[in-house]
């Protein structure tokens, strides 16, 4: 949802377009990323060379993070990628693939548990009826309790190391 609020830009900041917007013969697509180069009385000059003297116009916002869902048909050299346990219900196969597959030079991968991140990111990314989302939830479910029963074993074997020192 969109809400107006100011925000402070300065050379070399980037910004993310986050609606399509047409300005005086220029046009910003959404989720279009520019570098601001000059900022000059009401006027700010990106990275295209486009010139925008109406800012209050613009549906902008911090360049500086990207979904992946906003990332789609994006190239960029570093994809840093972050996936917590707490996340695993919207992962799946799809989501992953665009996620990783975003990078020219350099992918960064962090998340809880490999193990559970790897049964998140082979689900298929179909939609699902009423039953197969019960039968998924379940697994879930058994998935979480396995992630607990490692994290309290792990909590465990610290602690016995602890009191051996």
């Amino acid at each position: 949802m969109f809400e107006r609020e100011k925000i402070a830009l300065s050379i070399g900041d980037r910004i993310r377009f986050t609606k399509n917007v047409k300005h005086r013969g220029q046009k910003f697509l959404n989720n279009e990323l520019r570098t601001v180069v000059g900022i000059d009385g009401g006027k700010i000059i990106f990275d295209k060379g486009e010139i925008v003297r109406n800012v209050a116009a613009l549906h902008i916002d911090q360049g500086i993070a990207v979904t992946s869902h906003a990332s789609q048909a994006k190239t960029v050299d570093q994809v840093i990628v972050s996936v917590p346990v707490r996340a695993f219900s919207q992962a799946n196969e799809a989501q992953f693939y665009v996620s990783m597959s975003r990078a020219r030079l350099a992918m960064h991968l962090f998340t809880d548990s490999k193990v559970a991140l790897r049964y998140a990111v082979t689900r298929p990314s179909k939609r699902l009826s009423s039953w197969e989302l019960l039968d998924r939830t379940e697994k879930d479910r058994a998935l979480k309790a396995e992630l607990d029963r490692q994290q309290a074993k792990a909590l465990k074997e610290q602690q016995e190391r602890t009191y051996e020192r």
